[in-house]
């Protein structure tokens, strides 16, 4: 069986900010300014899920 944080496509923010080179601060940040859109929340623990669509969002924010 196959633990949640195990799915592809499915980031935590940690992973998020590293894959797109920045600190987690900062993307915490870029959340709390309003210019990327805030991600589905996990309704157990209401921790942030990134997916590849959020991630794309997140590049198309910082390319303006």
């Amino acid at each position: 069986m196959r633990r949640k944080r195990d799915r592809i496509g499915v980031y935590r923010s940690s992973q998020v900010a590293k894959i797109l080179g920045m600190s987690s601060r900062t993307l915490y940040r870029m959340l709390a300014d309003g210019r990327i859109p805030e991600p589905m929340r996990n309704p157990e623990n209401q921790y942030r899920v990134w997916t590849e669509v959020d991630l794309q969002s997140i590049r198309e924010a910082l390319q303006r």
